[in-house]
């Protein structure tokens, strides 16, 4: 009621094999991403379906491949795709979606490892293991326009590099801080470094790869972001619930709950420096995209 339309509508085929390929791709990568890590835990425990699950994840693989290349070059040679894949020749686009994607792979990540973590590592409550990332979500919600703020006053580089810089030191500090004689708490010091960070870095990404296309490509810019987003988020819980399963192959929590636990701690601990990689990697993307802006 409220919001004006200044353009005038117009009608648009709406391509559904192009979103029923697209589908296919994502649910197939998610699941292949999950019986890998079905066969590495059962390799892990000596399981004879291990190689069974094995095939399967690589068929499935094969389909999301060949369902994501079909969805290109169907986009390619519609004059009205779902998605113009056009945009996607922007380098600096490009970096800064993959830098956007990865973070929101992290950050899901955190939001599964840390309360299962926490429960199953640390015999923390339910309540406790809720706890423990409240704190950082109410931090990165109050702080979030506070970094477009200062991506007004300075541009995106320094205001994105420099939080996610401070991202980065809220890894460091859950890994270096969880171990086996360590309070859970110590992991909410971290999360909140972590979430500051993170909170002013993640949106103002978009922003600056959205400011590089043309506004006609604007549209398709916002859907790489937002579906990459949505998929990206099923990866970073696919990856941890890979990482805590591997840990548990061959422990069980009723006949042995200490060296569960441990098992669990030892999980978490990998968990961790995977993230850290993979935001590391994020933060090289940002980099590559300012360092692109400037030969540009």
């Amino acid at each position: 009621m409220t919001i004006r339309q200044p353009r005038p509508t117009e009608h648009v085929h709406f391509h559904w094999a192009q979103l029923i390929l697209l589908i296919a791709g994502f649910v197939a990568f998610v699941f292949a991403l999950d019986r890998f890590g079905g066969a590495i835990t059962a390799l892990t425990a000596n399981e004879h379906n291990a190689i069974g699950m094995l095939l399967l994840a690589i068929g499935l693989l094969v389909v999301s491949v060949a369902a994501l290349v079909w969805f290109a070059v169907a986009s390619k040679r519609s004059s009205d795709p779902l998605i113009h894949m056009g945009v996607l020749r922007s380098v600096l686009f490009r970096w800064h979606l993959l830098a956007y994607v990865t973070l929101e792979g992290v950050t899901i990540g955190f939001g599964y490892l840390i309360p299962n973590l926490s429960q199953l590592g640390f015999d923390a409550t339910s309540t406790v293991a809720g706890l423990l990332i409240l704190p950082g979500a109410l931090l990165g919600a109050v702080l979030a326009p506070v970094g477009g703020a200062l991506l007004d006053r300075f541009g995106p580089m320094r205001p994105i590099l420099s939080t996610m810089a401070l991202a980065i030191v809220g890894i460091l500090l859950m890994l270096l801080l969880v171990r086996p004689s360590a309070s859970v708490w110590m992991i909410c010091v971290g999360y909140i470094a972590y979430m500051v960070g993170f909170s002013m870095a993640y949106p103002n990404t978009m922003t600056a790869g959205m400011s590089v296309i043309p506004a006609s490509m604007q549209p398709d810019g916002n859907a790489m972001f937002s579906t990459f987003q949505q998929l990206a988020g099923a990866v970073g819980t696919t990856v941890m619930s890979i990482c805590l399963g591997v840990a548990q192959a061959g422990h069980s929590i009723t006949a042995d709950k200490a060296a569960f636990a441990a098992a669990m701690q030892r999980g978490g601990h990998v968990a961790f420096i995977v993230l850290l990689v993979v935001f590391l990697g994020a933060f090289l993307a940002n980099i590559r995209a300012f360092a692109a802006r400037r030969t540009a």
